[in-house]
C-alpha cells in the first residue's frame, strides 16, 4: 500500500447490483504477501501486448501458462476486458488507476464493486471468525452455493494482502484496524433485499400487452398445437439471444436476398457462410423470416409485430409459440430450481419431449436474458415478471407426450432419437429418487428408509449392507477407489416427520461406537435436513452430512453422467454435498463439448459449400467458431483436441485427418452405435465382479411413478425392492426355487417383488 493514497467511497467505481456481480473471487497464484504484486505483473503484461492467444508466466513460476486459462481464473472482476475478432484484451480504467496509484484499498474496492461478497465477507468477520462459519453466512444470508471454503479463502487472501483482516494461529480471522476504518467506505449488500430473500409479489405486476397478431396466435395454441411445437431449436449465428435474434430480423426490414444475409451474419456474428445458411433456414423454421420472392426473405407478420413492440417479453411469446417448452421451463422453475437437476424435472413433467442439456440451456438463456429468472449461486429462480408471464401464456399439460414433427429446418441429419429412451419409459432412478426423499419424512417406517439410503449406493455403484438394529450402523458401504485404496463408511439414516434432523436425534458419540464397530474410516449421517446444531457438530466431529435431496439427485444425475469412484467418494466425506459440484459439471462438460465437435464435423461433412471448399473437413479454429454459440462457455482449444483425440482412436474411429484439419468417418447415429457396442462389451467382461446388485451397469426392472402423496402399499412395495437393488434375474431364479410359475419376461409384479424382498429382508446379525 503507497501510503500516501487514501481512498475514499467517491473513487471507488460503482458497485453493480448484486445479479450482475460475479459470483467468484479472481485467484492469482501466490500467498497473502505475493498476489498483489503478481497481479500488477499481469496487469501490465497485458497492458504491453493486447493479444489473447499467447503464453504468460507468472514471477518465480518456472513454466508458463496459457493466458486464456489465466483469465479464465480471473474471472470478470472489473480489470480486464476482451473485445473485438480475433480477441484482444484491454484493461479497464480501474484497472489503469490501480497501476498508477498501486493503492490496494482502491483495488479491494474495485473487487467488492465487481464481484459478490467481498465487502460483505470484511463486514462479516465482525469480532473474529473462521473460513467455515464465515462461508456459512454467504450460503445461508447471501444465497451462494458454495459446497467448499475455496471461494471463502480467496476472498480472505485478497483482504490479507490490503491489510485489512489477518489469520490468526488458532484459525480465526480478524478485523485489523485498518479494516475497520475502511469498511465504512464501502456498501455492503444487505441480505434482506437480495433477490433470493424477497417474496414474489405479483398483484401490482403489469406486463405489457402483446401486439393483436401475437396475442390472437397465443389464444389458439391448444393442446395439439403445443404438442406440435418444433423441439430442437436450430443453429442461430450470435447464439440464442433476443438482441442477436433481434439484429437479424431487421437485417430482413423491408425485405434481404440470400446473398445479403449471409454477408451480414459474417460480418456481424465472424460465422462462416454455412452457418449463416443454416441461420436463415433456422430463423424461416421458427416463423421469424418468410420467403417473398425467388430468393428474397422479410420479415413475417408475427416477427414484425415483436419488431414493432420493442418488447423483449413479445419475442418470447413468439418463441413459446413456436418451440415446445419455452413457457414451460419458465413454469417448472418455481422458487429454486438447481441448474442440473432442471433436465430431469422437465424430463419427468413433459416424457414426449427429450430436451438435451443444450437445448435446456438455450430455453435458460433467453429468460435469464429477459429478466424472468434469474440464478442465485447454484440454482435459478423466477422472478416476479417471469411468474406474471407464465400465467398468462397456455401452457402443455403435465405428462402429455410431444410428438416431434422432425427436425429444424436448417439441422443437418443427426444421430437419431432412441427408440427406448429413459424420459419415455418408467425410470427405475426417479422411483428411486422419489423413495428416498419421502422416505426420509417417514418416521413410522425408518426402516424404509434405511433400505432407500442402501439402494441409493448401490446405484452409485457402492457395495452396501443393510445392518440395522441394537449397536449397529444403518448401512456400511463399501467404495473401491484404487487397487490399494479401499473406503468403509458407517452411515446412520435418520427420518424426522418435520423434516428436520436436530441435535436431540443424533448422538455423536454412538456414532463414533458404530464407525470403530465395523471397523470404518468414516461416518455419514443421512437425513431429510439438519438444523445448525448438528451440522456444526459434525463439522468438529469429521461427520459427513448428506440431505436425502442430496442423495436423491445424486442417483439421478449419476445415472445421466456417471462419476469416477475417487469423485463420487466426495458424496459420502464431506459435510456438504454440493461440494460435488464441480465433478459433475466437468463431467457434463466432456459430454458437451465432444457432441458439439461432432455436430460440427458432421454438419461440415453434409455442407455441399464445406465439402467444395475442403471436402468438409474442419481445423480446431474452424471448430470453435462453429460452436461458440452453443454454449453458454465457448469451447476452450484444449476441450476440442481432446475430443478430436478421443473419436480419432482406433475404437471409436469417427474422426480423421485429411491435410491437417479433420474430418468426421461416421454418421454420430453409427458412432453412437460403436460406443455402445463398447459399453456392452465392457458389461459382458465385468458380469462376474462383485459390483453390487442394482448398480448402474445392472440397473433393477423400471416399475410404475409412484403416485404423488403417500405410496399405495403394493406400490411402496415396488419402490422398496426398487431400493433395495433387485434384480429381476434373482427374483425369477428365487421364485422357480420357490415352484412358483413366473415368465422369462416383462415386467415383475409388485406382488412377487414384495414377496421376493420378504424373504431376504435383513435379520440383523
Amino acid at each position: 500500500m503507497n501510503s500516501e493514497q487514501q481512498s475514499t467511497p467517491g473513487d471507488f467505481p460503482k458497485t453493480l447490483p448484486w445479479p450482475a456481480r460475479a459470483g467468484g473471487a479472481p485467484h492469482v497464484p501466490g500467498g497473502p504477501t505475493e498476489i498483489i504484486g503478481n497481479l500488477k505483473a499481469l496487469l501490465e503484461n497485458v497492458a504491453g501486448n493486447s493479444g489473447y492467444d499467447r503464453s504468460f508466466t507468472w514471477p518465480g513460476a518456472d513454466t508458463p501458462t496459457e493466458l486464456r486459462k489465466v483469465l479464465h481464473l480471473m474471472g470478470t472482476c472489473g480489470l480486464l476486458v476482451r473485445e473485438g475478432r480475433p480477441t484482444r484484451l484491454r484493461l479497464t480504467e480501474a484497472a489503469r488507476h490501480f497501476l498508477a496509484t498501486s493503492d490496494e484499498l482502491y483495488l479491494i474496492g474495485v473487487l467488492h464493486a465487481n464481484v459478490r461478497f467481498i465487502g460483505e465477507a470484511l463486514a462479516a468477520v465482525g469480532e473474529g471468525t473462521t473460513h467455515v462459519e464465515l462461508n456459512r453466512v454467504a450460503v445461508e444470508q447471501y444465497g451462494l452455493g458454495w459446497g467448499s471454503l475455496d471461494q471463502v479463502r480467496r476472498r480472505v487472501y485478497w483482504l490479507r494482502a490490503a491489510g485489512l483482516v489477518e489469520f490468526w494461529s488458532n484459525g480465526r480471522i480478524v478485523l485489523t484496524e485498518r479494516g475497520r476504518q475502511f469498511l465504512p467506505l464501502l456498501e455492503p449488500a444487505k441480505p434482506e433485499d437480495l433477490p433470493h430473500r424477497r417474496r414474489i409479489r405479483v398483484t401490482d405486476l403489469e406486463l405489457p400487452e402483446p401486439p393483436a397478431l401475437l396475442a390472437a396466435g397465443l389464444e389458439s395454441l391448444d393442446q395439439t398445437a403445443l404438442r406440435e411445437r418444433k423441439i430442437p431449436t436450430g443453429y442461430v449465428a450470435g447464439g440464442w439471444r433476443v438482441e442477436g435474434i433481434s439484429r437479424l430480423m431487421n437485417a430482413a426490414v423491408p425485405e434481404i436476398d440470400r446473398e445479403g444475409f449471409t454477408d451480414f451474419c459474417v460480418e456481424e456474428f465472424g460465422v462462416a457462410e454455412s452457418s449463416a445458411e443454416q441461420t436463415l433456414q433456422t430463423l424461416r423454421a421458427l416463423g421469424f423470416l418468410t420467403q417473398v420472392g425467388s430468393d428474397a426473405f422479410a420479415v413475417s407478420d408475427l416477427g414484425a409485430s415483436c419488431l414493432a413492440s420493442g418488447e423483449a417479453l413479445d419475442f418470447i411469446r413468439l418463441l413459446h409459440m413456436k418451440v415446445a417448452l419455452v413457457g414451460e421451463t419458465l413454469d417448472t422453475i418455481t422458487d429454486e430450481v438447481k441448474s442440473a437437476g432442471l433436465v430431469d424435472l422437465l424430463a419427468c413433467r413433459y416424457p414426449g419431449a427429450q430436451l438435451t442439456r443444450e437445448e435446456t440451456t438455450r430455453r435458460v438463456a433467453l429468460l435469464l436474458e429477459t429478466g424472468l429468472a434469474e440464478r442465485i449461486g447454484l440454482v435459478i429462480r423466477r422472478t416476479e415478471l417471469g411468474t406474471a408471464l407464465v400465467r398468462t401464456l397456455p401452457l402443455l399439460n403435465p405428462s402429455d407426450d410431444i410428438d416431434p414433427t422432425g427436425e429444424a429446418v436448417g439441422d443437418h441429419p443427426g444421430p437419431p432419437q432412441a427408440a427406448e429412451s429413459v424420459a419415455n419409459v418408467p425410470n427405475w432412478r426417479e422411483l428411486l429418487a422419489a423413495e428416498i426423499v419421502r422416505a426420509a419424512t417417514d418416521s413410522a417406517d425408518y426402516q424404509r428408509f434405511e433400505r432407500a439410503v442402501a439402494g441409493a449406493f448401490r446405484a452409485l455403484g457402492l457395495e452396501a449392507e443393510a445392518h440395522g438394529g441394537s449397536k449397529k450402523t444403518d448401512v456400511v458401504i463399501d467404495l473401491w477407489r484404487s487397487p490399494t485404496d479401499r473406503l468403509r463408511v458407517a452411515v446412520e439414516a435418520k427420518t424426522d416427520g418435520e423434516g428436520l434432523v436436530t441435535d436431540q436425534d443424533v448422538k455423536f458419540l454412538r456414532l463414533g461406537e458404530h464407525r470403530a464397530r465395523h471397523g470404518a474410516q468414516r461416518t455419514l449421517l443421512v437425513g431429510p435436513r439438519f438444523d445448525a446444531r448438528v451440522q456444526r457438530e459434525a463439522a468438529e466431529g469429521g461427520v459427513a452430512l448428506l440431505t436425502a435431496e442430496q442423495l436423491a439427485d445424486a442417483v439421478l444425475r449419476h445415472g445421466r453422467t456417471p462419476l469416477a469412484p475417487h469423485e463420487i467418494s466426495g458424496l459420502v466425506t464431506v459435510t456438504d454435498a454440493s461440494g460435488l459440484e464441480p465433478a459433475w459439471q466437468a463431467a457434463e462438460r466432456r459430454q458437451d463439448v465432444l457432441s458439439q465437435v461432432l455436430l460440427a464435423l458432421w454438419r461440415s461433412g453434409n455442407d455441399p459449400a464445406d465439402i467444395e471448399h475442403n471436402a468438409g473437413a474442419l481445423g480446431v479454429r474452424d471448430i470453435w467458431r462453429e460452436t461458440k454459440g452453443a454454449l453458454d462457455t465457448p469451447l476452450e482449444r484444449q476441450e476440442i483436441e481432446e475430443a478430436l483425440e478421443f473419436m480419432a482412436s482406433p475404437f471409436v474411429a469417427a474422426v480423421a485427418q485429411h491435410h491437417g484439419d479433420h474430418v468426421i468417418t461416421a454418421p454420430p447415429a453409427l458412432v453412437a452405435a460403436r460406443l455402445r457396442a463398447l459399453a456392452a462389451v465392457i458389461d459382458a467382461a465385468g458380469g462376474s465382479g462383485t459390483a453390487a446388485e442394482g448398480t448402474v451397469t445392472d440397473p433393477p426392472e423400471p416399475s410404475p411413478q409412484p403416485d404423488p402423496g403417500p405410496a399405495p402399499r403394493e406400490r411402496r412395495a415396488a419402490a422398496v425392492a426398487v431400493a433395495e437393488g433387485v434384480d429381476p434375474r434373482l427374483v425369477r431364479k428365487w421364485a422357480k426355487n420357490q415352484g412358483r410359475v413366473i415368465s422369462e419376461r416383462g415386467r415383475l409384479s409388485s406382488g412377487l417383488i414384495k414377496d421376493y424382498w420378504r424373504a431376504h429382508e435383513p435379520r440383523g446379525e
